[in-house]
């Protein structure tokens, strides 16, 4: 294997450690990271995070006109000029997004369900927040370590808070719980360990997730106290990564699933984990 510890912490990474270290070091693998394939789901998830950039961004929409903005144009407009990745300037042609999703008749259908997720939101949400920064690349070194992402939204609450949020446009998580949630999901944590080291006016982080296909947000504020403990935690799970020597596989739920599961030593154990399937007979 071509493993090489990365010179930046990027929160899959760091994850991908905390949920299987085997999963870990293929990851950072260059000889066996897998190219992304673009899928349904992947591109309406683009669309939906393009359109609320422009959305909040007061460059492009001023505050007072988000409320009377026809998401519908939005959605349209940018869903003809998605470009096939973060590199390319070619857009998807007709006969590609028809072969994407299976049909014309079926790509309308999620056209049509992308524009009905950003209404439904958008009703709830306030549209009166001007962000400091949207989709925007930001790093900081921690312990020793780079650390950095793409952050979808921060928000300026007041003199001496801020909120940063992350768009999710799957399903709802599986714990309801968001101490819970943010322990197991370092994405978040270091996000706002990010967007304060950016802005050290703010004494007080709010981080959440909005999950904009149900409305729902979990979110969660910490003092700068608070978030210097979780900042030490993250150092701590990012020294155990690049300590270890073994990378032994953690059994999961997600196992079935793995871009590496033919690699696995413990590939049978996942087969074990399979359950039957009781077939209809009609």
């Amino acid at each position: 294997m071509a493993y090489l510890f990365p010179n930046k912490i990027f929160p899959s990474n760091i994850n991908y450690y905390l949920q299987c270290p085997f999963k870990f070091k293929c990851y950072n693998d260059k000889d066996l990271k897998p190219e992304f394939i673009e899928n349904p789901q992947s591109f309406t998830g683009k669309v939906i995070h393009t359109v609320l950039q422009d959305l909040f961004d007061i460059a492009k929409i001023p505050t007072n006109l988000r409320k009377s903005r026809n998401i519908g144009e939005m959605v349209r407009h940018t869903w003809a000029r998605m470009t096939k990745n973060n590199f390319s300037k070619d857009y998807w042609s007709v006969e590609e997004r028809a072969k994407l999703f299976g049909s014309k008749e079926q790509e309308r259908e999620f056209g049509l369900q992308t524009i009905v997720i950003l209404n439904n939101y958008i009703a709830k949400a306030d549209l009166s927040a001007v962000p400091l920064s949207l989709e925007d690349w930001m790093d900081c070194e921690i312990g020793g370590f780079r650390i950095g992402g793409r952050i979808d939204r921060i928000d300026q609450e007041s003199d001496n808070s801020l909120a940063v949020w992350d768009y999710k446009t799957g399903k709802l998580p599986f714990h309801d719980n968001v101490d819970k949630i943010m322990e197991d999901d370092l994405q978040i944590p270091i996000y706002a360990i990010i967007a304060s080291k950016h802005n050290p006016f703010a004494e007080k982080i709010r981080a959440g997730l909005i999950y904009v296909k149900y409305s729902r947000i979990f979110d969660i504020v910490w003092t700068k106290e608070e978030l210097k403990r979780i900042e030490e935690r993250v150092i701590s799970e990012i020294q155990k990564a690049q300590a270890d020597v073994e990378f032994l596989p953690r059994i999961n739920n997600l196992c079935p699933w793995c871009d590496y599961k033919e690699l696995c030593p413990e590939k049978d154990k996942i087969e074990e984990n399979q359950k039957e399937v009781d077939e209809v007979n009609w």
